[in-house]
């Protein structure tokens, strides 16, 4: 059960020992493809460097590729409503947004890890996910998702810390089941 808790504990470990937000925000692409990768090494399908170079990789393209993504779509929404985007739209973009990275993130990581169960998985990840968007709406008062506001980079890191461990529950399914008693449906 440890393993499965590890990769979220060296995001936070992580975190806490960068000090400054700006140089977090750079590297939390390294440490989540690190703390994916690392604790799961007996799971990936290549060989472990290369495996932890491609989980690297793939993060750095996801992170990347989500970031292009929001800002042209913020673009094309002020364009369309000629307005700034309200707290709502900020909302729904930025959830839905970090909701799809991480499915894609995953999507390309099966290609690396042995995953068994692709529907557990999916169900580990959108749990996880819901309870990103939960702890920061108690703990940021909607704050988060406005843009440009210095709790944007909370959402990111708390995004990690919870991927991370869904990741980890879906590849040690049969740990995590076993651990915490739960019957397999």
């Amino acid at each position: 059960m440890f393993r499965i808790v590890l990769g979220s504990l060296l995001v936070i470990v992580t975190m806490l020992a960068v000090p400054s937000v700006e140089k977090a925000l750079f590297y939390l692409p390294l440490v989540f493809a690190l703390s994916v990768s690392l604790p799961n090494l007996d799971k990936l399908k290549t060989s472990r460097p290369l495996g932890i170079l491609l989980t690297l990789g793939q993060s750095y393209l996801v992170f990347l590729g989500l970031a292009i993504v929001i800002y042209f779509f913020d673009e094309w929404l002020i364009a369309i409503s000629s307005e700034e985007i309200t707290e709502y739209e900020g909302i729904i973009m930025i959830t839905i947004g970090g909701y799809l990275a991480a499915l894609l993130l995953f999507y390309f990581h099966s290609f690396l890890f042995k995953v068994n169960n692709l529907k557990f998985s999916f169900l580990a990840i959108t749990t996880c996910y819901v309870l990103v968007v939960i702890v920061m709406l108690v703990f940021s008062k909607n704050d988060y998702l406005q843009f440009g506001v210095e709790k944007f980079p909370s959402f990111l890191i708390s995004w990690c810390i919870f991927m991370s461990l869904a990741y980890s529950i879906s590849l040690n399914k049969d740990v995590f089941l076993s651990k915490t008693k739960l019957k397999q449906g």
